[in-house]
């Protein structure tokens, strides 16, 4: 009998825009130590698998991706929604139904966690790859592919359910809450052990993000107050993803913040683009 391999873990839980599915790993490896890490800008969690500490606490004003993770690590809702997903056909209707809740979802005073867990993953899996996070997230068309080149996207949104599995054995030390990044980084201890990861909309490229920095000089002043508020730490690691950018350049200046420039970067259009890490090196055990 011919044994059939385990496919590789699913890399981020929903395809959000700008994920970094290919360099987590190096996020990881930079919080190597830290046994207790702040993450403020959830968005795809794809780095959570690589970081190694004892607590991680994640945050994201996107309340849909948050609610699906706390759904999903819950000890018995977690089970009932992946069987509740299993169930699903790939359909457009499906994924139409789905949009039209999450908006319903979104306004709610009281919403039912594990429905909109179920509506939101739907919708940004069977819609367009990498819309999730974005103004457009609940309005994109049915995802289908007429031709035999690349993957097939039933199997796809089907290998993202599977890979919930492997999430739930990532969520037990995680906490997840809605709160603004500025919030849980004055909150953050700066601590000899601790770390932040901090993966905020990028400069002129994260405008697409729902939400995002603003443009001109709004944007400029965001990430201005950003740059202070990662830079109030001493002991603590503090570890910062961006495209290669001159605003970037100037806020993060070497030699107080370490430059690692990474290859394998891509924009949301699949193209080549440069991603910088940039660490500021507090102590850890």
């Amino acid at each position: 009998m011919k044994v059939k391999k385990r496919s590789k873990p699913v890399t981020t839980l929903v395809p959000w825009f700008g994920t970094n599915r290919t360099l987590a790993e190096n996020v990881g490896a930079a919080l190597k130590g830290c046994s207790w890490v702040a993450v403020p800008f959830a968005g795809g969690m794809c780095e959570l698998r690589h970081i190694a500490a004892r607590t991680i606490y994640v945050s994201d004003l996107h309340g849909a991706v948050i609610n699906l993770a706390n759904v999903l690590k819950h000890p018995r809702h977690g089970v009932l929604l992946i069987r509740r997903l299993r169930r699903l056909p790939y359909h457009p209707e499906v994924l139409a139904d789905a949009q039209d809740r999450c908006r319903e979802h979104a306004e709610a005073r009281d919403p039912d966690p594990i429905q909109w867990a179920e509506d939101y993953f739907v919708a940004a899996w069977m819609g367009r790859s990498g819309k999730a996070g974005t103004k457009g997230e609940l309005s994109g068309g049915f995802s289908t592919r007429m031709t035999a080149k690349g993957g097939d996207h039933a199997t796809r949104f089907r290998a993202g359910i599977e890979g919930l599995l492997d999430w739930r054995a990532v969520m037990p030390r995680c906490t997840f809450d809605v709160r603004d990044a500025f919030e849980v980084l004055a909150a953050a201890h700066d601590a000899t052990g601790h770390g932040v990861y901090a993966d905020p909309p990028f400069p002129d490229a994260g405008r697409s993000y729902l939400h995002n920095a603003g443009s001109g000089d709004e944007e400029r002043k965001w990430h201005e107050r950003l740059a202070g508020a990662l830079g109030r730490f001493q002991r603590a690691r503090v570890v910062a993803r961006f495209y290669d950018h001159p605003l970037v350049r100037e806020l993060y200046p070497a030699p107080a913040w370490t430059w690692h420039e990474l290859d394998g970067g891509r924009a949301a259009t699949n193209e080549a683009r440069p991603e910088v890490l940039l660490v500021r090196n507090g102590g850890a055990t």
